[in-house]
């Protein structure tokens, strides 16, 4: 029988990005939702919607370069990062086939659903 051991969290969300910030914007209540302003919601029925507005890429997306990817891939590579840190792992210590990631996200980049 194989372990799996979860060692680290990464949060990015409408309420807050870390998992301290998220844990206790959860704690307060706090809501997420709100006007859409990422992009002209005009001809959609909803205009509110929950945004991520705290995520600054170039923080967390160090090797890659953030203008050449959608904003999707920016906060996979970010909420990976974030849950390396947490995990207070050595990654360099622990053979790569060992490691694994599990993610749930939206519909993944909103620009090619846009499309």
């Amino acid at each position: 029988m194989r372990r799996v051991v979860i060692t680290g969290i990464g949060v990015i969300s409408p309420v807050g990005t870390g998992k301290n910030t998220f844990w206790n914007a959860l704690l307060a209540g706090k809501s997420g939702i709100g006007p859409v302003t990422a992009f002209d919601s005009t001809k959609y029925a909803a205009h509110i919607g929950g945004e991520v507005r705290d995520f600054v890429a170039d923080c967390h997306v160090k090797k890659q370069q953030p203008d050449r990817m959608g904003r999707a891939s920016q906060m996979a590579i970010g909420a990976t990062r974030l849950a390396i840190a947490d995990s207070g792992l050595e990654l360099d210590s622990i053979p790569r086939r060992r490691i694994g990631v599990s993610m749930g996200t939206t519909s993944g980049e909103p620009i090619f659903v846009e499309q």
